[in-house]
């Protein structure tokens, strides 16, 4: 099969490519009716067996760690056997083995400035490309390619907005922005994926919102998702399944009509404001690869949480920055370290409809994750099944199977609000709440094990790539490292603080006053320094300590610069209406002067060295501890937390 992103001789690299058959697409409607599967029972058809997303992520059992049996238990515990015992060694150092204590911090040190270096200049990098990237007129490239050949950019968009009490108000200004891109009106169907458990409210809300959106896109519609409906776990993917089933039988003379690789489906967040052209710049990318690419695709923008900056306390600032840095360097660097869909990001109807994906599962809260986990493992059991039985194997494939799902970034950014309430304390006690429910996506390193685990027993892993498997390890790693490693050096560096301030006040009050007064007179500071006592002290606080100023200075810089940008407008901006902006709170007309960027500086730095340690144990930590314990002693039964908005958004 020729790849349509190879350029002919005298072809623009822009055309879109011959389509192929693929094991992922079909002529057939991925959506029409199949025979349900029973549990333990291999899929009948190609195509969705049952509606449930939970049953079709493995291609003859059910994979889920919602499940009874060793196995799962065994991977549930994996979480919290790498967060409690080394936890209770670093805190028995601190107390009985401090010499030892100093080594754990300064080893993690050592990582940590490994680890955030390679953040800090990926994000240098992913700034520039989004700096570069919003200044392209992506609706004119995808025209260009539509009118090159029209009958084959027949494509569709499906975009669900799973929300529970959100206000009406903000969720009117996400259809409002929404309906700026070029391809609302005429190719965007948006799903209001309400939650029946809110009651009246949330269908007086619907209507409401469709009566004042429906002139902006081709439809808008709205799904009830039911209350204790069995097997379901309350959130957002739960909700976003039910309205993906109850759209494909909403819209089926539509996507009958296109090839299931070329109907994107979007999943956002209710407070999520796209770019102009991420439709555009999405799907141009996507019409110009083959469609066996296109079907593995996931495409995610980076997902800046500003739309309240000024508004929120500086330890929640402080996590929004982490996000910033974290998904551009995510997505501008996956080469070493894999990344994964966050928040708001794309699919097609080819993957979610394939037969070992089946849309979003039920029973998992970080649905995000969970998904682009769930597609990177269905891509190798379709293969080890296709050599297993011979049907659909491609003519070039080997013996060697890998996932073919891809993350592509679109570096046109997606602006959120940071969890808000009414006053300090009760801010950061939303942003609390928040991280717990973030934490909780520690199931998914869970599920990565279990899913390893089957695929070892199934006896095809001999036929799995060794670089496969290198990049499973490496997305387990990644989760290891965001969930447990950066929350132990916090725990590390906030125990190694107060040890030397113990031992310097002990010191200090065993010296009488006039053999203080003569050493400073005699030597000053550095007679201070120089003293026996502190000679075991000055390694650790050089190792420990030493690498944290030039690492923030990096990290803090580059923050200001995207979050200048985004307050200035360059980041929101559309070409095809350069006039048109979608305002921010602290927004700036006509650029910052000089004053306001240094006070901006000063903000962010202030924010960095104030609060970050603090800040990774009580919005890292803590969470992470409590989710571990859940994980371990109750399974997957996580409740689904909700942290606040603000209720008054900008005009």
């Amino acid at each position: 099969m020729e790849a349509s992103g190879v350029r002919r001789r005298g072809q623009s690299s822009a055309t879109i490519a011959e389509e192929q058959p693929s094991p992922a697409v079909s002529s057939k409607p991925p959506w029409s009716p199949a025979p349900a599967a029973t549990k333990g029972s291999p899929c009948p058809s190609p195509y969705p067996c049952s509606g449930d997303g939970d049953q079709a992520a493995g291609p003859h059992i059910r994979i889920s760690l919602s499940d009874p049996g060793m196995l799962q238990s065994v991977c549930c515990w994996i979480p919290g056997l790498l967060i409690f015992p080394p936890m209770l060694v670093i805190i028995f150092c601190a107390f009985f083995a401090q010499d030892v204590m100093m080594w754990i911090a300064a080893v993690l040190s050592v990582w940590t400035v490994i680890y955030s270096g390679n953040l800090s200049i990926s994000c240098v990098l992913g700034a520039w490309r989004m700096r570069r990237d919003v200044d392209v007129d992506w609706q004119a490239k995808l025209e260009k390619v539509q009118a090159e050949a029209p009958e084959a950019s027949a494509f569709m968009h499906v975009v669900f907005l799973p929300n529970y009490k959100e206000d009406e108000e903000m969720m009117q200004q996400t259809l409002e922005n929404l309906g700026r891109s070029a391809l609302a009106r005429k190719n965007m169907h948006v799903v209001l994926c309400m939650e029946d458990r809110e009651g009246e409210a949330a269908r007086q809300k619907a209507r409401n919102l469709i009566d004042a959106s429906r002139h902006l896109f081709a439809d808008i519609g709205a799904t009830f998702h039911p209350a204790n409906l069995p097997g379901d776990v309350a959130g957002k993917s739960s909700n976003t399944q039910w309205g993906y089933r109850q759209a494909l039988q909403r819209l089926a003379p539509q996507l009958s009509n296109h090839d299931a690789s070329k109907v994107f489906l979007t999943v956002s967040d209710a407070d999520t404001l796209f770019h102009p052209q991420y439709f555009s710049a999405m799907t141009y990318q996507g019409l110009t690869m083959s469609a066996h690419e296109r079907a593995w695709s996931i495409w995610q923008s980076p997902i800046l949480l500003l739309r309240n900056l000024f508004s929120t306390p500086g330890p929640t600032r402080l996590s929004g920055y982490a996000t910033i840095i974290f998904e551009l360097a995510g997505l501008a660097n996956q080469k070493f370290s894999p990344h994964f869909s966050y928040s708001s990001y794309s699919v097609t109807l080819a993957m979610a409809s394939h037969r070992f994906v089946d849309g979003w599962d039920r029973d998992v809260i970080a649905e995000d994750h969970h998904m682009f986990c769930k597609c990177y493992f269905a891509s190798i059991w379709e293969q080890l099944d296709a050599l297993r039985t011979g049907i659909g194997l491609q003519p070039s494939a080997t013996e060697c199977a890998a996932s073919r799902v891809r993350l592509r970034p679109v570096f046109l950014p997606a602006i959120s609000y940071l969890v808000e309430s009414d006053g300090w304390l009760a801010s950061i006690h939303a942003r609390f709440v928040q991280a717990r429910r973030h934490a909780q996506g520690l199931a998914e390193l869970s599920y990565i094990f279990l899913q390893q685990a089957h695929l070892l027993m199934s006896g095809g892993s001999r036929h799995i790539a060794s670089a496969t498997h290198v990049k499973t390890w490496n997305i387990a790693g990644k989760m290891a490292s965001v969930h447990i490693l950066a929350n132990m050096h916090s725990l590390s560096l906030i125990l190694t603080t107060i040890l030397l301030a113990v031992q310097t006040l002990r010191w200090l009050v065993s010296q009488s006053p006039q053999e203080l007064l003569s050493l400073w007179s005699t030597r000053g500071a550095e007679g201070l320094w120089s003293l026996q006592s502190f000679a075991g002290l000055k390694w650790a606080l050089f190792a420990i300590f030493g690498p944290v100023p030039p690492l923030s200075m990096l990290m803090s810089t580059t923050t200001y610069i995207v979050v200048r940008d985004a307050l200035e407008g360059k980041l929101s901006r559309d070409p095809a209406h350069p006039k048109e902006l979608p305002s921010l709170q602290g927004s700036v007309d006509g650029g910052m002067g000089r004053l306001q960027q240094l006070k901006l500086y000063l903000m962010v730095q202030n924010d960095y060295l104030s609060g970050a340690f603090i800040t990774l144990f009580a919005y890292g930590l803590v969470p992470a501890t409590m989710a571990a314990w859940s994980l371990m002693t109750r399974g997957t039964g996580f409740e689904y937390v909700v942290g606040t908005k603000p209720k008054e958004t900008a005009a």
